[in-house]
């Protein structure tokens, strides 16, 4: 597409609007599923870590809380800019160090669509725990893909118990007759045999 040439149709042009919700352990959002804010604050509350859970949201539509990424979502979500911009306003609190940036983990579903990323701050104090720090955010992104996943589950009926079960008695098999018309399988071309 060359941008000087007089002939380009703007109407041709594809602008693509992306919107975002983002949750943590005290905001929720309509559009996540409500699972991932509650094992957010079990977090926060467990072992204090401040994380925020980000996903991408189509406007105006029914929320959906397993709808996967779109490849130029991901690439936003994953970049510093949403990062500083976006997340980083949760972890400014009064009193508390400032990050000097943070772990970025996506969720990942078991059918393998990843439909959030998951941030966690990251202070110059934990200069010798990254990889101890980055292991609790994997597992936590883990934990909250199986509850996206245990909810997306269909939930099957239960059986019936009590006095609307009822009790069938197992009849004994009686001989059947033969049909009038039996098929003789050496009847049947080899090819079809084969190919059934």
């Amino acid at each position: 597409m060359n941008f000087f040439d007089f002939e380009h149709n703007p109407a041709s042009v594809q602008v693509e609007e992306l919107d975002f919700a983002v949750v943590t352990a005290r905001q929720r959002d309509r559009h996540v599923d409500p699972a991932i804010s509650d094992v957010l604050r079990v977090i926060h509350d467990k072992m204090g870590m401040h994380f925020v859970f980000a996903a991408e949201v189509l406007v105006g539509a029914e929320p959906e809380p397993s709808r996967e990424l779109s490849d130029a979502a991901q690439w936003y979500l994953f970049g510093s800019a949403f990062c500083r911009d976006m997340v980083m306003p949760h972890w400014m609190l009064p009193d508390a160090p400032i990050p000097t940036g943070c772990f970025t983990v996506p969720v990942v579903l078991a059918d393998g669509r990843v439909v959030g990323v998951i941030y966690a701050p990251r202070f110059a104090a934990d200069a010798g725990r990254e990889q101890q720090l980055l292991r609790q955010v994997e597992l936590s992104s883990q934990l909250i893909a199986r509850r996206i996943d245990e909810r997306n589950r269909p939930v099957a009926t239960p059986r019936a118990t009590g006095e609307s079960a009822t009790v069938t008695p197992i009849v004994e098999a009686q001989p059947q007759p033969e049909p009038a018309f039996a098929p003789q399988f050496e009847a049947i071309p080899r090819t079809w045999a084969l190919a059934a």
